[in-house]
């Protein structure tokens, strides 16, 4: 029983920190409710489009997976998307963190290291647990929790020390690679590692090859994510989704590398590259043999990590590409100070030490901007920290604030509270889903706005023509005119695009009887059962009267003929 009371008063105390953090950081972005309007059509019966026909489908979402999870939650509970949604990415953080308490089981320690195993555990999840990076992605709606707790978990299949791979792990392994490749497409890297590593496991194994063959065939969920390629093409036309066009007008280095300087920098990774260093002069010196099956999972996680730093310049988010290494960086710390052959004092100091000084940039940082509560404060929000350092430490921190203004004037690595603010100046200044379903598709009204992920979730039966291209095929492929990029804002649609849809849905919303809008401070507060404010004056949406009404054969004729123009 002795032995329990360490772990359990270790868990209880991890589970306050995360369930803190998750109040703190409780958001929803607009974005994530793109996907609950994926999920809500499909309810719908129209499948996972956009628009509902005869409007071509789109593939606007990247997580597959995540939103057949809350479309089937929906169906099961009856628990709507924008309720659902944080809960679960809640649930597949804290499961995270019990894969990553496995992970540091799985570490080989030394002898005298082995002794302090728990202590090295217990600053592995407060370093987790106290970062900013991952709070904030326990909630926004999206599925980023899902993908890293499936990243997560491959890794701890893939690194398991047992040797060769049993039946069940290769099982394992490659549901959690088919997994991450469903939830976002950068999982299929996760996934060509599964080939190679079973592929080792073949090679390495004992036995007959027949023996080996029949090992490697449970495997199979790695057929998953080929069948859903073949499935989007089929569905959409494409190989790839519809976002990656929208976001991908060339590679964009420039972003990309200030992106990564930015995260080095809040997090004080440098402590971690250092260690690196010093494990390298040691293992070149002793000329020590590398498991090939870790450098594959090497390969891999770099391999994301330079996709995103290098073609696509990072993302319109706050590190949400990069949110999964956090874990994995303090577990790989624990594995280098364990082959840098550390007395346990040394260890738990250098690895208590690299977990504090990952606190004042990110803390400091939000403590500036909570009380942030307006768009207008809010909009391209960079605050500059460094005057709230010491002397010595404000050129650090000064080329932190450098970074962060090129960044978010350039629509990259956008914060948390800026995300948090405009959606709930979406949800107070548009109508309840109750208001906006009283519109019907029978006469196909049509709205044109450039963020459509709140507005596409309160206006279920109303066509969304995106401005921005994530949900539309032709604005994705159009490239803008402005001179300065902007992550996933670069598109804009062509001339008369938007006009040939005759848009008849006001984008402003007047409340009903005239009467002035709430200012609230928190949306959650208000009790909407969907994520929306149930106590707030009713928004009538307008819809206007069209000159020559819009049919089934008027709208695809104007998707086709766009789309026509850019294929000559």
């Amino acid at each position: 029983m002795k032995d329990r009371i360490g772990p359990l008063l270790l868990a209880a105390g991890v589970a306050v920190l995360v369930l803190t953090g998750w109040r703190v950081f409780f958001f929803l972005t607009d974005d994530a409710f793109i996907a609950f309007r994926y999920a809500s059509n499909s309810m719908l019966g129209y499948g996972l489009v956009w628009n509902p026909p005869p409007f071509q489908p789109v593939e606007g979402y990247t997580s597959w997976l995540w939103v057949v999870l809350l479309r089937w939650v929906w169906w099961l509970t009856g628990a709507q998307p924008p309720l659902a949604a944080n809960y679960l990415a809640l649930a597949c953080g804290c499961a995270t963190l019990v894969v990553g308490a496995l992970l540091v089981r799985e570490v080989a320690l030394p002898d005298r290291l082995a002794r302090v195993r728990l202590a090295l555990l217990a600053l592995v999840l407060l370093g987790t647990a106290t970062n900013r990076t991952f709070l904030a992605w326990l909630s926004s709606g999206l599925e980023t929790a899902l993908f890293n707790l499936c990243v997560t978990f491959w890794i701890y299949q893939a690194l398991r020390r047992s040797r060769p791979l049993e039946r069940r792990r290769i099982f394992w392994l490659s549901m959690g690679a088919a997994a991450s490749a469903l939830t976002r497409p950068d999982g299929l890297l996760f996934a060509a590692a599964t080939i190679v590593l079973v592929g080792i496991d073949l090679l390495e194994a004992p036995g007959s090859m027949r023996t080996r063959v029949r090992r490697a065939v449970w495997s199979f969920p790695l057929l998953l994510p080929v069948v859903h390629l073949f499935w989007r093409r089929a569905k959409y036309g494409e190989w790839l989704p519809n976002t990656y066009y929208a976001k991908h007008l060339a590679p964009w280095p420039e972003s990309g590398v200030r992106y990564l300087a930015a995260f080095v920098l809040e997090y004080a990774l440098w402590f971690w590259v250092a260690l690196v260093l010093a494990w390298s002069v040691v293992w070149a010196l002793k000329s020590r043999r590398i498991d090939p099956k870790a450098l594959v999972v090497m390969g891999a996680v770099l391999g994301q990590v330079g996709y995103y730093t290098l073609q696509i310049g990072g993302d319109h988010f706050e590190y949400r590409v990069y949110s999964h290494l956090i874990l994995l960086i303090l577990v790989s710390t624990v594995w280098l100070l364990a082959r840098l052959d550390l007395r346990p004092a040394v260890a738990l100091l250098a690895l208590g030490s690299f977990v504090m000084v990952s606190w004042p940039v990110p803390w400091v940082h939000w403590w500036e901007t909570r009380d942030l509560r307006t768009r207008k404060e809010t909009l391209f929000m960079v605050r500059p920290i460094a005057e709230r350092f010491p002397t010595p430490l404000r050129s650090y921190v000064g080329a932190f604030d450098t970074l962060q203004a090129w960044l978010i004037r350039h629509a990259v690595g956008v914060r948390h509270q800026e995300h948090k603010i405009y959606a709930e100046f979406r949800q107070r200044t548009l109508p309840s889903r109750e208001q906006g379903e009283r519109i019907r598709w029978q006469d196909h009204p049509v709205h044109a706005t450039g963020q459509v992920g709140v507005v596409g979730w309160v206006l279920p039966h109303v066509a969304i023509i995106d401005l921005e291209g994530l949900n539309d095929h032709v604005v994705a492929r159009t490239a803008s005119r402005s001179a300065e990029r902007r992550m996933a804002h670069d598109r804009e649609p062509p001339a008369g695009y938007v006009e040939c849809f005759r848009p008849n849905v006001r984008a402003r919303w007047e409340p009903a009887g005239g009467r002035k809008l709430a200012r609230t401070r928190d949306v959650r507060s208000l009790g909407g059962a969907d994520g929306v404010s149930a106590a707030r004056p009713a928004i009538v949406p307008r819809v206007a009267e069209r000159s020559t009404a819009l049919d089934d054969d008027s709208i695809a004729a104007c998707e086709q003929h766009y789309r026509k123009l850019l294929e000559d």
